[in-house]
């Protein structure tokens, strides 16, 4: 008897240390998840380093206690929550993409330029506009340039938006009288219509351009997850989503024929085919408002 307690009491013993094992090691994942985001907050630029000196300066020699409060107090309280563990799951738990924006309530960018001009004025006196000089220096050394991004591109339009977005909106807007209306779009013109005006609505938005939300939607299925769109399920989930207008890119494949239920192609703008259900009519509702 004293050996199989002997032996019950090792196997408890082992099974909490087993679980201690792993709550460890979970910590430490969760813990090296979070720097990874914190790493690629970073990027490849020096600015949090900069935004690092001047914390740490501040912290030391600030005496004023209203701007030790903004520029030290606050940020190293909202680091020090974005860096548990605990606030990191739970805030896992509606999603992980964005926990990264919890560090854009840090006030960096003006942290290092009142703690750089601080040094300047005390440190060069009337000379301080150099240490400004050198500041500014190393800043724009610091960081990147941003217009070699990919996503950014010479605008064409004081709306800094796409012609052909300006060019489908405002055809369908004539085609409505500027009457609200409500088109499926093409994912490329999507993110851009509702920049450029609020009388067009979708059945989808930019959630569904973004891969990694994972959104589902019946009408996007139709138009762009096929490399041939079939006229028949796509004329089905625009019904169903009381789509006045179909917006499909000329070159995109389609299976069936618009006019066989009853819908009208009423042009071509800029390599986008416009349709229009008549069976999903536009309504003015602001004359129901009137009166």
């Amino acid at each position: 008897m004293l050996l199989a307690w002997y032996n019950l009491e090792s196997d408890v013993g082992t099974g909490f240390g087993l679980h201690r094992d792993i709550a460890e090691r979970t910590k430490i994942t969760v813990l090296s998840e979070i720097l990874t985001v914190l790493n690629n907050y970073r990027g490849a630029g020096a600015l949090l380093i900069l935004y690092g000196a001047a914390l740490v300066y501040l912290l030391i020699c600030e005496k004023d206690r209203t701007i030790r409060a903004i520029f030290v107090y606050m940020p190293l309280t909202i680091l020090i929550l974005f860096l548990l563990p605990p606030v990191y799951k739970i805030y896992s738990r509606f999603e992980t993409e964005t926990y990264y924006r919890m560090l854009w309530l840090i006030p960096m960018s003006i942290t290092i330029v009142y703690a750089g001009l601080r040094i300047s004025v005390m440190k060069l006196k009337k000379f301080w506009p150099v240490g400004a000089a050198v500041l500014a220096a190393a800043i724009i050394l610091g960081g990147n340039y941003v217009y070699d991004n990919q996503n950014i591109l010479k605008a064409e339009n004081s709306q800094h938006l796409p012609h052909q977005v300006i060019d489908v909106s405002e055809f369908l807007l004539n085609d409505s009288g500027d009457i609200q209306l409500k088109a499926a779009m093409p994912a490329d013109l999507v993110q851009f219509v509702r920049q450029y005006t609020s009388k067009i609505d979708m059945p989808y938005g930019r959630e569904m351009v973004v891969s990694q939300w994972d959104y589902w939607n019946p009408v996007y299925e139709a138009m762009e997850k096929t490399d041939t769109v079939d006229v028949g399920t796509l004329v089905e989930a625009t019904r169903d989503a009381k789509c006045n207008y179909i917006v499909l890119n000329a070159s995109k494949a389609i299976e069936g024929d618009f006019s066989d239920y009853g819908i009208e192609d009423i042009g071509n703008v800029d390599g986008y085919e416009v349709y229009k259900d008549p069976e999903v009519p536009v309504i003015d509702y602001s004359v129901y408002y009137e009166e």
